[in-house]
């Protein structure tokens, strides 16, 4: 719940429909791992998604960390198009349970950050058809 988060550690700004949260501080950890960013986006009281960005370098260790905890991932991978680096292979994983979606990615933004979303399975479905909507020939742009 949003009025349980201590905002003395956090960023908040509110617009009509969302509160987005960030972490304030020089080091924060998840999962075990240092982390490069948090986002909190509340709708109203409730938590609606939350984003952790990794080093991409952590991405095998945060799967496999994942994979111990929820079982076997869905296996999502896309092509994208990456400036100088030209096509790369997107490694996106997905665990589903109750209605609510994690996922992982190993680029995320740019090559050298990882994405972990806990998401709902609406926001994921919309979130992969804006994906799907900007491809061409298969490939999307990082």
């Amino acid at each position: 719940r949003l009025s349980d988060l201590d905002r003395k550690f956090f960023s908040c700004v509110e617009t009509e429909a969302l509160t987005v949260c960030r972490p304030e501080g020089k080091s924060l950890e998840y999962l075990g791992f240092t982390v490069l960013g948090m986002t909190l986006e509340y709708r109203g009281e409730l938590l609606n998604r939350k984003t952790v960005l990794f080093d991409e370098a952590r991405f095998a260790e945060v799967e496999s960390r994942l994979t111990a905890q929820y079982g076997m991932p869905e296996n999502h991978d896309e092509q994208l198009r990456s400036g100088m680096a030209g096509a790369i292979l997107n490694r996106v994983r997905v665990w589903r349970k109750d209605g609510d979606v994690t996922m992982l990615e190993q680029f995320s933004g740019k090559i050298t950050s990882s994405a972990l979303r806990y998401l709902s399975a609406e926001d994921y479905h919309e979130l992969m058809h804006a994906r799907e909507a900007v491809r061409v020939r298969g490939t999307r742009d990082l």
